[in-house]
């Protein structure tokens, strides 16, 4: 008997394994089986083991064929009753196999080899009966089953006044298939649709297109029409450097900058339009307006340190030159200040007529040569 325990336990521990139920695979079933005997035997109750291999032809038929030892005690010697067969089953499905729960009738018949006390016979038997199987996992490849048949043995040695002696056997174990379910084909993947047309090839279909024909690489708008150029970049200060990349925006009037914008220092700027009235150091309307600019770039960059250089021509004597640099160049330094600057970030120098840029011999010479000049001390 304990053979026949270890039989029926590692038919449990299978149910793990993957059971068949794919409509054309191969299954292989191992269960522990429950034997009634004929009362003709005289036996106990008896234990053993089946092991069946299905063969499907489709969702409703199934071939068979099964393997079983078996083991009875006499009841009125102590001895025991030995029976090992084989047979073809043919199982019938009523619904498809597809469902978790699926019920079936068995029929068929074999051979049994039985190893008795008294003497060793083999017999034929027919069978008949059904089942169940439960599935285990969504693919129906793994399912517990269970089911009861009716032997007739086929047995006219125990009792003469017979042709055949009758048990009942009840099994219950796992299936689980032999290979890979069958897959359904796969539905072949839809045909794409149809791009619409665009003739110009600017992104808009020609349905929506109110300006067909846009020349290739143009920019157009959801309605398929050439957007307006982009504003060209600005530069504010007038320094050369566009706003978007201009570190030091607000660059005074005039200076000379770096590729960021920023005044480089020592470098001047000469401006010929600061003009004072003759013979004096007031500045003139339009020169305000000037240092106005100066003023604003300052505000801009509150860093930034200026000298303020005052320049004449050689009119006149050198002493009155001088004098008179100097007395404009603090002038154009006074206004600045007024205008909101700092008075320590400006010095003011007058150098008379001793910087010439041009020749004094001339009109233009001379003009060229009464100016102011600022140059950047600190950036």
């Amino acid at each position: 008997m304990k053979m026949t325990h270890k039989v029926l336990a590692a038919a449990l521990i299978a149910g793990a394994a993957q059971a068949a139920h794919a409509d054309n695979t191969p299954y292989m079933g191992i269960q522990g089986t429950y034997l009634f005997p004929d009362a003709v035997y005289n036996d106990d109750d008896g234990l053993g083991a089946t092991l069946l291999f299905g063969f499907p032809t489709g969702e409703y038929f199934a071939p068979e064929i099964n393997l079983f030892g078996l083991r009875a005690g006499h009841d009125y010697d102590g001895g025991t009753d030995r029976k090992w067969g084989g047979g073809l089953d043919f199982a019938v499905y009523p619904f498809a196999r597809s469902s978790w729960f699926s019920p079936f009738l068995l029929l068929g018949g074999g051979a049994q080899y039985e190893d008795r006390s008294a003497n060793e016979h083999t017999y034929g038997y027919a069978n008949a009966g059904g089942g169940f199987l439960i599935s285990l996992n969504e693919s129906k490849t793994a399912a517990i089953r269970v089911d009861a048949k009716r032997y007739w043995v086929f047995d006219g040695d125990t009792d003469p006044s017979r042709d055949h002696l009758m048990d009942t056997r009840i099994s219950a174990g796992v299936q689980f298939a032999l290979g890979k379910k069958d897959e359904a084909p796969a539905a072949p993947a839809p045909a794409a649709p149809t791009p619409p047309s665009d003739t110009d090839g600017d992104g808009v279909p020609d349905t929506l297109d109110l300006c067909p024909g846009t020349p290739a690489g143009t920019k157009v708008d959801a309605r398929g029409c050439p957007l307006p150029p982009p504003p060209p970049p600005k530069d504010t200060d007038g320094d050369g450097v566009y706003d978007n990349v201009d570190a030091c925006p607000n660059t005074p009037y005039g200076m000379k900058v770096d590729a960021r914008g920023c005044a480089i220092r020592e470098a001047k700027v000469v401006l010929h339009d600061i003009n004072f009235e003759f013979d004096s150091a007031r500045l003139t309307a339009a020169s305000k307006t000037q240092l106005d600019k100066i003023a604003q770039g300052l505000k801009g960059q509150p860093t930034m340190g200026l000298v303020i250089e005052g320049h004449t021509d050689a009119t006149g004597s050198d002493a009155y030159n001088l004098k008179l640099s100097k007395q404009r160049a603090a002038a154009a330094k006074t206004y600045l200040v007024e205008q909101g600057i700092d008075a320590s970030r400006l010095t003011s120098e007058g150098y008379g007529e001793s910087k010439p840029i041009a020749s004094n011999k001339t009109k233009e010479g001379r003009a060229e040569n009464r100016r102011v000049e600022f140059k950047v001390t600190k950036e």
